[in-house]
């Protein structure tokens, strides 16, 4: 799950504020009864991650490849790693996630907003200088790497590479650093044309111009697709309309 995914359980997660929280269910090596007596004071996200605040605690929710939640609802056949269940009869359950339970210090080191591309407090420039310092390190994988652009994915990271023209095998230090403005530009614009599909219950493939299409939209050539750098995630690529940067 990336970013916008994140963003849009949040919204759907509203109705829990305020609401106490009188029992907890699940495997977990934290001690999760904490939260137990404690009321929702924030749910909001960073990157991938969910965080839910239950004074004296705060629940990180990290729904990995296929994580998945319910509220009031269940996944049939499938036992959730947490069940939340509130004063009021309201019940969240989480599947397939990791989750963590956090103290405030642990919180304010792991949820840092100025390097999510899709928050008001996003550091771009910070962003630019943590990306052009990673040498020789394919963008590709400077894209997905979550302690610099948290919430960006494998779908994000190919659409913001062909809109911006870089080749995903372009060094990150070599790109010049108006074309990785340009590049990081669209990764935040990316992300939220897919948070605004979900809002509108709308599915955000018909928008994409390269993630798994055949062709390119610009010059009609096909589109190459293989796993790329070191993460060995599947790249979608024009070669002829993305700029391989090396130095």
């Amino acid at each position: 799950m990336e970013g916008p995914g994140v963003r849009t359980i949040v919204d759907r997660l509203a109705p829990l504020m305020g609401k106490k929280v009188v029992t907890v269910t699940g495997k977990s090596r934290f001690p999760l009864e904490r939260i137990i007596g404690g009321s929702v004071v924030r749910i909001y996200p960073v990157g991938k991650l969910l965080f839910l605040k239950i004074p004296p605690c705060t629940l990180r929710v990290h729904f990995l490849m296929w994580g998945r939640y319910r509220l009031n609802g269940e996944i049939p056949g499938k036992v959730p790693k947490l069940t939340i269940t509130f004063h009021d009869g309201s019940v969240l359950r989480f599947y397939a996630s990791a989750i963590a339970l956090l103290d405030s210090g642990e919180v304010e080191r792991l949820s840092d907003p100025s390097l999510d591309p899709m928050d008001d407090a996003w550091d771009q420039e910070r962003a630019i200088r943590l990306v052009g310092e990673k040498g020789n390190e394919w963008i590709c994988d400077s894209l997905m790497d979550q302690e610099t652009l948290p919430g960006v994915g494998n779908l994000i990271k190919n659409e913001a590479l062909f809109a911006a023209r870089v080749h995903p095998a372009s060094h990150s230090s070599c790109i010049p650093v108006s074309i990785l403005r340009d590049l990081l530009t669209e990764v935040r614009g990316i992300s939220f044309t897919w948070y605004h599909c979900d809002q509108a219950g709308k599915r955000i493939e018909p928008l994409l111009r390269v993630y798994r299409q055949r062709s390119c939209p610009e010059c009609g050539g096909k589109v190459q697709s293989g796993r790329t750098g070191s993460l060995q995630r599947i790249s979608f690529w024009c070669p002829a309309c993305q700029v391989e940067y090396r130095c």
